[in-house]
């Protein structure tokens, strides 16, 4: 029988594996399963949201006229047996979109993630590591706190930091996109 949450408790704690995870009913939490144990995460604040939903307008227009991928927020991730993440957003490679039904069991192409003041080290250090162990192409922080950006495009089988300009950042997974910083920027006040 698999475990629902009452009256407004949570699943926070509990160990099981991602195809159990997966199969939760939706108590309202965010969670992740990380480790084969699962942790719950704060809901987004209205500028983080803001944020996300920026850079997602910018690369939908772009992919819709290459007619190339899909972009998607906030859905599970499921990376291995016992580790799914939630990323802000994903892009998938349109090889890879056609492999989704109603789960996401492939490996995005591209993960972002806002960091929030509780989640710093765990988007920096965690989820880059796992990212990167996990063969995503390129993987972006944005830290509206810290007014910062953070590029990392998998070379070798391992993250390497690119370096942004001021005013772009071009994605060498989505081709031919360059992400406009200033209007994100706009956004960490």
């Amino acid at each position: 029988m698999m475990p629902t949450s009452k009256n407004g408790s949570s699943y926070r704690g509990l160990r099981m594996t991602a195809d159990a995870y997966l199969e939760l009913r939706d108590d309202g939490h965010r969670y992740e399963l990380i480790d084969g144990v699962i942790s719950i995460s704060p809901s987004p604040s209205y500028r983080h949201q803001r944020i996300i939903t920026e850079i997602a307008f910018a690369i939908r227009p772009h992919i819709t006229d290459a007619g190339n991928g899909a972009v998607i927020v906030e859905v599970d991730v499921k990376l291995a047996d016992d580790l799914v993440y939630r990323p802000d957003l994903i892009y998938l490679k349109d090889d890879k979109a056609s492999q989704c039904g109603d789960r996401v069991n492939v490996v995005p192409d591209v993960v972002v993630e806002v960091v929030s003041p509780d989640s710093g080290s765990m988007d920096r250090q965690t989820k880059r590591n796992d990212y990167d162990r996990f063969g995503v192409g390129e993987y972006w922080t944005v830290d509206p706190i810290a007014k910062t950006f953070e590029f990392h495009r998998l070379r070798e089988s391992k993250f390497e930091r690119v370096d942004a300009t001021d005013d772009s950042f071009e994605s060498e997974t989505i081709p031919g996109f360059q992400l406009k910083l200033p209007p994100i920027r706009a956004l960490f006040k």
